[in-house]
């Protein structure tokens, strides 16, 4: 079956009740009920194909073009995990023709790519997490994800999860890797000021209708960041997470 939610749409809704469901819970409650409904029906193997979600139905650009979705994203990936077949993100652009003509590059639109071709800070989080392993270790930790890819390689993804409007304290990390004889591990992060591409923007002054050139720039400033090596001290590892930030750590498999 398919079905659809949103971050924001309200209990009454969604499950028929006043209470009121924080944004990074939401998604997931959602499916969860459905995968649930399904489990205890006559035909239980039948997939569950959740066809659209984001943070926000509405244009929200502190929501939808914001840093924010990192953490939103790598949060509802994995309360939603085992729940559910399929999930499509809407959408791909912010181009499409619920919008109408597109007015300025941010706007807060459902998409992953903006107007002119410029990824979001959500485009990079998928990309992101795309590299995490095709198994999910168990782990008891928030805001974590532990999985292992099929070369063997180890790939952590950390994030500091803020609701809209607020910040975080600063989140410290420290892994401790203790069966494996690596030197160091590769770290990829996005938040405020790394594969932001709002920015750039400001900088720029934010032109409603970029020129070919500022677009271009746009675009590479939208980049996500190379992963940096960090050496492991004794197998440990320490990390700083800013508030909104994601960051990947990978650990190749022992040789």
């Amino acid at each position: 079956m398919s079905t659809h939610v949103y971050g924001d749409d309200t209990a009454k809704d969604v499950f028929g009740t006043k209470e009121l469901i924080p944004r990074r819970q939401m998604v997931c409650r959602a499916v969860q009920k459905v995968h649930s409904e399904i489990q205890a029906s006559p035909l239980p193997s039948v997939p569950l194909i959740w066809s659209e979600f984001n943070a926000s139905w509405s244009n929200h650009p502190e929501v939808t073009d914001a840093p924010f979705m990192g953490p939103w994203l790598a949060e509802t990936i994995r309360r939603c995990d085992g729940f559910v077949q399929e999930m499509s993100y809407w959408t791909f652009s912010d181009v499409f023709e619920e919008q109408g003509v597109v007015k300025t590059p941010f706007y807060g639109g459902f998409g992953l790519i903006a107007a002119g071709g410029i990824p979001k800070p959500a485009f990079n989080a998928f990309a992101l997490l795309h590299r995490l392993g095709e198994q999910r270790l168990a782990n008891d930790a928030s805001g974590t994800l532990v999985t292992r890819r099929s070369d063997g390689a180890l790939v952590v993804a950390l994030w500091n999860y803020a609701e809209v409007g607020t910040t975080s304290p600063l989140r410290s990390v420290a892994l401790r890797f203790t069966h494996s004889t690596a030197r160091s591990a590769t770290v990829q992060q996005i938040d405020a000021i790394h594969g932001n591409v709002r920015v750039a923007y400001e900088r720029m002054g934010s032109p409603r209708y970029p020129t070919q050139r500022e677009l271009a720039q746009l675009r590479e400033a939208a980049a996500l960041p190379a992963p940096i090596t960090h050496a492991l001290q004794s197998g440990e590892l320490e990390l700083e997470v800013p508030s909104d930030g994601l960051v990947l750590v990978t650990l190749a498999s022992n040789p």
